[in-house]
């Protein structure tokens, strides 16, 4: 009896830590997508700032990017950027709310910005994810810049 109630408890926890699995991302979708009646297109822009500053230590491991969202029909304001997801070769990082911001520009378009200290080869390509109320939208083979 103790062996059938603890193999009925073993079965509880394990769907229950099956059903809070993080969600990852469709990295077979691509930069286009119908989300909350408007069809919006991510274009992504990725660099390195190589800038002299005054004053100030570059660091040359920050990546910058600026991922912006454009419709020809009003972008919802209830439109939630839950996640943004950096993927290069077999690795990947989902970024922290403190990494990214989301600037609304007009109704039209949206840009979500931020830095990354990741370990990102700037030689290679990237791919990105942004998960907006539960739907992926995904860019791949993103080149990384270096701004002078």
């Amino acid at each position: 009896m103790k062996k059938v109630l603890l193999a009925s408890v073993m079965v509880v926890a394990l769907s229950g830590c099956q059903m809070t699995t993080e969600q990852k991302a469709d990295w077979q979708q691509d930069n286009k997508i119908e989300m909350m009646n408007a069809q919006i297109q991510l274009d992504s822009a990725v660099w390195i700032d190589q800038m002299p500053t005054i004053s100030e230590e570059t660091d040359e491991s920050k990546v910058n990017f600026a991922l912006t969202l454009t419709s020809e029909q009003v972008i919802a304001p209830e439109l939630m950027i839950d996640k943004v997801i950096l993927r290069q070769e077999n690795s990947s990082w989902s970024l922290s709310d403190d990494e990214f911001e989301v600037r609304v520009h007009d109704n039209h378009t949206w840009e979500v910005t931020g830095q990354s200290f990741y370990d990102i080869d700037v030689t290679q390509v990237i791919d990105i994810a942004i998960e907006a109320n539960n739907e992926w939208i995904v860019e791949t083979d993103v080149q990384i810049d270096t701004v002078y």
